[in-house]
C-alpha cells in the first residue's frame, strides 16, 4: 500500500506516528516521497492530539442493491496515526459568480435568493441562481457551484487514440473559475476517476430524472492540498469526495458540474487510525456501504479484485449536502478495485472506509433540518426532476410546510410575498410565505414565518 502525504512530519514530532506495514510486499505502505525526513520540521501552531469524537463517514445507499464479491488479500498492518483537518469556508473574490457564469455561457446577473430568518449569512448563502434552459447556482459566501444543462450531448466518444480525457476537460473548466488545486498524477493515490453517466449518482443533487437522452461521462477529481505551515515538505489533505465532479459530453461540454472549493485550513488534530487488516474487515463485512465510486453501475452483480490501498480524507459530519458548513475532513482508507459485472462489462471501483479507530467515532451524524438557503436551493433544483411542483405556488407552499391538506385563506399577496391564515386544525395559524428567489417567476415558495 502507498499512503498519501498526510502521515506528516508534524505527527513524527509528537513521537507516535508509525507507518502502516504488512507482511506482504504488495501491501506495504510507505510515506509519500515528498514527506520531510526531519521530525523537527514546523507544524501547524494548532496541531494537537485529538480526543473528541469524530463524525463517521456517511453511508451511501445508492449501491445497496448491487451484489458485490470483493477479494482483498489479508495483511494485518501496524498501528498508525493520521490527521483530522478543520477548514474555514472558501471566500470568493468580488465578481466570482459573474466569472463562473461567463465561463459557462450564461448572461445576466441571475437572481439572489433569500437567507431564511434564523439562518446565519455567510454560512449557507445567499445563492445566486440562473434558472432557464441551463441552471447555475453559485454560493455568494462560500463559492460552491452547481450547474445543470439537461439537453447537453454531442454523440458518443470516438474510439481509440481520438478519445478525449473527461477529467482534463473538467480540470480546465474549473481552472477558468480560478481553481488551481493539484490533481497531477501521484504515487500517493489516484487523483482522477472516470465513469459512465450513471456514475454521477455518487452525489445525486437532484431527485428524479432530469437529463434528456444522450451520451455523457462522469469525471471526478481528487485534489491534494498543501500543508499550510510547510507546503513544500509536508502533505496536507488528499480529498476523495464529490467536490469536483462533472457529467461531460464527448466534446467536453458540461451537462452537470459540482464544484466545492476548499477554504483555509485552520487546525489539525492527530488521531489513531485503524490498521489495514481492521479496515479490510470492515469493508468486507459491508462492501455496499463503503462503495463510493463505480465506473459503470449496470445494476448487475459485480466481482472485484483489490488493486491498492491509500490514506486520504473525506468530509463528515452534519451538513446540507450542498456546502461543507459544520463538517470536518476526516481520515479514511481508500481501497481501489477492478473487475467485471456479471455481463462481462469492465468495472473500476473506489471504496471509502473510516480510518479513525472505532472508539473515537461518534454515533450518527446529528444536526437538524432547519429551513436554510441550502434547503431552499435543494427544493428549487428538484423541480428540474419533476418534484416539488406544489411549491411553485404560494398556496401549495403553505400546505406543504404546514403539513396540512386544509385550504389556507390569503389576506395579502404580491409577486413575492403572501400572508394568510390556516384554521384547520385549530388553533388558527397565521403565516407568511415568500418566493425563495424574489423576482424569478419559476421560483419555489417557502414558509417564512408562522404563529398561532
Amino acid at each position: 500500500m502507498r499512503t498519501a502525504a498526510l502521515l506528516t512530519t508534524a505527527m513524527l514530532a509528537i513521537g507516535a506516528c508509525v507507518t502502516p506495514a504488512s507482511t506482504s510486499p504488495t501491501l506495504t505502505a510507505s510515506s509519500s516521497p515528498t514527506a520531510a525526513p526531519s521530525p523537527t520540521a514546523s507544524a501547524l501552531p494548532t496541531t494537537v492530539r485529538g480526543s473528541t469524537l469524530v463524525p463517521p463517514v456517511a453511508s451511501r445507499a445508492q449501491y445497496g442493491d448491487i451484489g458485490i464479491t470483493l477479494d482483498i488479500p489479508d495483511a494485518p498492518g501496524q498501528p498508525a496515526e493520521d490527521v483530522v483537518w478543520r477548514v474555514d469556508a472558501f471566500k470568493p473574490e468580488r465578481g466570482y459568480a459573474a466569472k463562473v457564469a461567463t465561463a459557462l455561457g450564461l448572461t445576466g446577473p441571475g437572481t439572489v435568493g433569500l437567507v431564511p430568518t434564523g439562518a446565519v449569512p455567510g454560512t449557507n448563502g445567499p445563492w445566486r441562481l440562473w434558472f432557464g434552459t441551463k441552471v447555475l447556482a453559485v454560493n455568494e459566501s462560500s463559492g460552491e457551484v452547481y450547474f445543470f444543462d439537461p439537453s447537453a450531448t454531442d454523440g458518443p466518444q470516438p474510439p481509440g487514440a481520438a478519445r478525449r480525457d473527461p477529467t482534463e476537460f473538467l480540470r480546465l473548466l474549473l481552472a477558468s473559475f480560478g481553481w488551481t488545486a493539484d490533481v497531477s498524477a501521484s504515487p500517493a493515490g489516484p487523483t482522477r476517476f472516470i465513469g459512465t453517466e450513471v456514475t454521477v449518482r455518487a452525489d445525486p443533487v437532484i431527485s428524479g430524472s432530469w437529463l434528456e437522452p444522450g451520451y455523457r461521462e462522469t469525471a471526478v477529481l481528487f485534489p491534494r492540498y498543501p500543508h499550510p505551515s510547510d507546503p513544500v515538505h509536508l502533505g496536507g489533505p488528499h480529498v476523495y469526495d464529490t467536490d469536483h465532479l462533472a457529467l461531460l459530453t464527448a466534446k467536453g461540454r458540461p451537462a452537470e458540474i459540482i464544484h466545492r472549493p476548499l477554504g483555509a485550513i485552520t487546525s489539525a488534530e492527530i488521531y489513531r487510525i485503524t490498521t489495514f487488516g481492521a479496515a479490510r474487515a470492515e469493508l468486507l463485512a459491508a462492501p455496499q456501504r463503503y462503495l463510493r465510486f463505480l465506473s459503470d453501475p449496470t445494476g448487475e452483480a459485480i466481482k472485484l479484485s483489490f488493486v491498492e490501498a491509500y490514506h486520504g480524507h473525506v468530509w463528515a459530519g452534519a451538513g446540507t449536502g450542498l456546502t461543507h458548513t459544520g463538517q470536518t475532513l476526516v481520515p479514511v482508507w481508500v481501497f481501489t478495485a477492478r473487475g467485471t459485472a456479471a455481463s462481462g462489462v469492465p468495472i473500476d471501483a473506489l471504496f471509502i472506509v473510516d480510518a479513525v479507530i472505532p472508539e473515537l467515532r461518534a454515533q450518527g451524524l446529528g444536526g437538524t433540518a432547519n429551513v436554510s438557503a441550502d434547503l431552499l436551493l435543494h427544493l428549487q433544483l428538484d423541480t428540474l426532476g419533476g418534484a416539488n411542483k406544489e411549491l411553485l405556488t404560494a398556496r401549495g407552499a403553505a400546505r406543504y410546510f404546514l403539513g396540512t391538506t386544509c385550504e389556507p385563506t390569503f389576506a395579502t399577496q404580491d409577486a413575492d410575498t403572501a400572508t394568510g391564515t390556516l384554521a384547520c386544525p385549530s388553533p388558527t395559524i397565521s403565516f407568511t410565505v415568500k418566493r425563495a428567489f424574489p423576482g424569478l417567476a419559476s421560483s419555489i415558495w417557502y414558509l417564512a414565518e408562522s404563529r398561532k
